[in-house]
């Protein structure tokens, strides 16, 4: 009778690795629409970015422009004036290294529009691929849910038909979290997790007289082979 309850327990294992993988199903998915949460996040910063340095451009080319006109208005004036040549030629000179800035600043502008432009086509694409792909992963995320609801369903059954020995022992290695599961085996003499040495009485009890068994050094519970 007791390797029968090793059965049930060989059950569980495989049961709760079906139950895990569909756990990491739905997490792909959900990771799926999170990369494109972070791309899309990611664009709309960048496009507020765009604005803040559009709206200092903008600023700039203003001021640029209004410092143009008072030079502009100078030359004009001293030549009505008669005025110093010398100083003509300096605002004259303000003047061109203006324009020049001007020129700068349009270009500046053109290009921020032009990334700010393509920034919003490639937003739009995402926000597409969003919708396309949303249902289609509440769809897969639905399915997984429903198995793993089935699965839980089984191994509380299992674990309720199990013996007080078996259950105490399975649920306090459960509670323990182990990596890859709560059992192993004996692989060449020594656990096959944690390469723990077992003794040749052990490994008999283990596998010939189906006795139930933890690892001494990683806690982990012993399927005899061929159960």
């Amino acid at each position: 009778m007791t390797a029968d309850w090793f059965l049930k327990l060989k059950e569980f294992d495989s049961l709760e690795k079906m139950r895990i993988n569909h756990l990491k199903a739905i997490k792909g998915q959900e990771d799926r629409l999170q990369l494109l949460n972070v791309k899309r996040q990611e664009q709309l910063e960048a496009l507020e970015f765009l604005k803040t340095e559009l709206h200092s451009l903008q600023q700039a080319y203003f001021e640029t422009e209004k410092k143009l006109k008072i030079c502009e208005e100078q030359v004009s004036r001293l030549k009505d004036l008669g005025g110093d040549s010398a100083k003509i030629v300096h605002f004259q000179k303000d003047a061109t290294n203006l324009e020049d800035d001007l020129f700068t600043i349009l270009e500046k502008i053109e290009s921020n529009q032009e990334s700010f432009k393509d920034k919003k086509t490639f937003l739009a694409g995402i926000d597409n691929t969003i919708q396309e792909i949303k249902s289609e992963v509440e769809a897969e995320i639905k399915e997984h849910s429903k198995s793993i609801e089935q699965l839980e369903l089984r191994l509380k059954l299992i674990k309720d038909e199990l013996p007080y020995d078996f259950k105490d022992a399975l649920e306090r290695t459960l509670k323990k979290n182990l990596a890859l599961g709560p059992f192993t085996r004996v692989d060449q003499g020594s656990c096959y997790f944690c390469r723990y040495k077992i003794s040749r009485i052990d490994e008999s009890e283990i596998d010939m007289q189906k006795a139930l068994k933890f690892c001494p050094q990683c806690s982990r519970i012993f399927l005899p082979y061929g159960s």
